[in-house]
């Protein structure tokens, strides 16, 4: 329900943020009463990005589960933030190679926190597709695994795939000053 409630929140954010909103509701719900200055702006981006980050723990927690509904409703929670490779790194890597220097997601000493940030997300994408094309090479019994196939077949191309269908709707529906929010 958590996971719901953040959806529908951050819709409202969009609506918000655009001035785009259901005719079938109250626009008054809809009014944008801080967002025209500057300082308004930054603190509603920073109040939605810190639910945005609590829904993120719940994220985390539900890809840990064993259903498979629990592990999409997870990654669904990174999905917003672009980071849905997090479903497969964060298990498949990251637990795996915990604070040895294969981990992404483990600070080396002395680094500091937006090399760590940046190294991290760019390390998680390219292990995360490194992994898959092993799995699709393991599936497929060899090597000799045609491009075309390690891209359809990589679940990475999927997510990347949902990553453009987010931001083709928001653009399309709500426009580039949702989009940039």
């Amino acid at each position: 329900m958590f996971v719901f409630l953040d959806y529908c929140v951050w819709i409202w954010c969009l609506c918000v943020i655009s001035g785009v909103h259901p005719t079938f509701l109250p626009s008054y719900i809809f009014e944008d009463k801080i967002t025209s200055t500057i300082g308004g702006y930054y603190l509603f981006c920073f109040v939605w990005g810190y639910m945005a980050g609590v829904n993120g723990l719940a994220g985390h927690e539900l890809i840990h589960k064993r259903e498979s509904y629990n592990k999409i409703l997870g990654m669904l929670t990174f999905s917003k933030l672009f980071y849905s490779h997090f479903l497969l790194e964060h298990s498949s890597g990251h637990h795996r190679n915990v604070a040895t220097p294969l981990d992404s997601a483990t600070a080396r000493l002395g680094e500091n926190f937006y090399a760590f940030s940046l190294r991290s997300a760019i390390g998680g994408h390219v292990n995360t597709w490194n992994r898959e094309v092993s799995r699709i090479e393991t599936k497929f019994e060899g090597k000799k695994v045609p491009m075309t196939t390690i891209i359809l077949h990589n679940k990475m191309t999927w997510f990347a795939f949902l990553h453009l269908g987010i931001i083709a709707t928001i653009l399309t529906v709500f426009g580039i000053r949702a989009l940039v929010f």
